[in-house]
């Protein structure tokens, strides 16, 4: 497999929401994972969907991706970044997230 690239251009913008961006991580041209943040431009973004798909899984990508998608969300200011879990998350995401700078709160 040859470099990985996470690219806002390349992937798709809700047309009916400005503040909805999806940063595409592709690989060899192959999309191979997502983040989609919510209220992008206010005082709070949500990430609301992040994810690979298995075959671009355990290979360090979904990290590389988070960092890159997160580095787009924090350039716009917001007060907080936020995002929820849940048990239907990969095994792998507390600790990707715990890594990429999230903190639980209840």
């Amino acid at each position: 497999m040859g470099p990985a690239a996470a690219d806002a251009r390349g992937g798709t913008r809700n047309a009916a929401d400005d503040a909805t961006h999806i940063h595409v991580l592709r690989f060899d041209g192959e999309a191979g994972g997502f983040c989609e943040f919510n209220n992008v431009g206010e005082a709070a973004i949500e990430l609301v969907h992040f994810g690979l798909v298995p075959a671009f899984q355990s290979k360090w990508l979904g990290p590389f991706l988070l960092d890159r998608a997160l580095r787009a969300a924090w350039s716009h200011r917001p007060k907080r970044l936020w995002l929820d879990t849940d048990t239907y998350d990969h095994p792998a995401a507390q600790s990707v997230y715990g890594r990429a700078g999230f903190s639980a709160y209840a």
